[in-house]
């Protein structure tokens, strides 16, 4: 016969076991429920966007924005040059990154252009090259070159039977109208050859953009014939501006009369793309002058580089 106190210990230890077991059951469910709740993907509502996205947004709304590139003012350079030399002078010297004139003086008045008339009359034969209006291979009336050659010897060696052959094929009225409609250069008659520093500065930033021309060809040509300029017995196409540089690459083109008998420089142009490679900083550089000897025109360009390193 088993006891009253015997029974009573034994359902007290079924109520122990019954309990722990109900309390374990409960642990395992809440653990499972937080393991759920861990993994389950978060759901973002139309109205509700993550705090890391808007401060991805706000980085990257930062790094878009580029920080402005410095002014060099060349304006004391140019006043200082312009007042230390005699003759009839006029520069311009433009910013292309910052996109404006940094210096200038007298560049309304027109002149003479002598051979940077070939600047237009050899842009517009390498645009009829690219639309193929024109043949490369194609002699060159009398001058003994193809086309292409002409228009690299146009520039490179100033080789006027070239230029003045380019010229009759375009056309020299026909010429005018796309300058002033196409290249948008209306103060200029180059077929009485007149222009002034502005429109020819005009030109230079046309030659560095050259939207018109995407032969890869044709611009290497291009851009070495105006770097690339071969001294000879009688011509030094560099002894201008190129001459003053030290660090930069000068992509230049020149104009001239020499007046042998008096030994002076009737007319002396440069007009040039001046590339600081290392800074990657490019400005477009005219000078036009009567009776300004070349090495006035050389010691501009180093005023000019000294300024920029200043």
């Amino acid at each position: 016969m088993v006891s009253k106190s015997s029974n009573k210990r034994k359902t007290i230890k079924k109520i122990i076991v019954l309990v722990s077991l109900a309390i374990i059951e409960a642990g395992i469910v809440i653990g499972l429920g937080y393991l759920i709740l861990m993994f389950k993907p978060k759901i973002i509502t139309p109205e509700t966007e993550p705090p890391e996205t808007e401060g991805i947004t706000e980085v990257v709304s930062e790094d878009k924005t580029a920080p402005e590139i410095p002014k060099t003012d060349f304006q004391p350079v140019v006043d200082e040059w312009a007042t230390s030399t005699g003759g009839n002078k006029s520069v311009l010297i433009y910013d292309i990154e910052r996109d404006e004139i940094v210096g200038e003086y007298n560049t309304d008045e027109n002149y003479n252009t002598a051979s940077l008339y070939k600047l237009f009359v050899v842009y517009e034969g390498y645009r009829r090259l690219q639309n193929g209006t024109m043949d490369a291979n194609a002699m060159a009336g009398t001058t003994g070159h193809t086309i292409l050659e002409c228009l690299n010897l146009a520039i490179r060696e100033s080789h006027s039977p070239c230029a003045e052959t380019l010229w009759g094929i375009i056309g020299h009225d026909e010429l005018d109208n796309i300058i002033a409609s196409d290249f948008n250069i209306t103060n200029s008659e180059i077929s009485h050859l007149i222009s002034n520093p502005k429109d020819i500065a005009a030109m230079m930033k046309i030659y560095y953009n050259h939207t018109d021309i995407k032969n890869e060809g044709l611009i290497r040509q291009m851009k070495e014939s105006f770097l690339i300029q071969p001294t000879t017995n009688y011509y030094n196409w560099r002894q201008g501006l190129p001459s003053g540089f030290y660090r930069a690459n000068v992509y230049n083109k020149v104009g001239w009369d020499y007046n042998p008998d008096g030994k002076y420089w009737n007319i002396y142009h440069d007009a040039a793309i001046i590339e600081f490679p290392e800074e990657n900083r490019h400005f477009i550089v005219v000078v036009m002058t009567n009776h300004v000897d070349f090495k006035n025109i050389s010691r501009l360009g180093t005023m000019i580089e000294n300024k920029f390193y200043q």
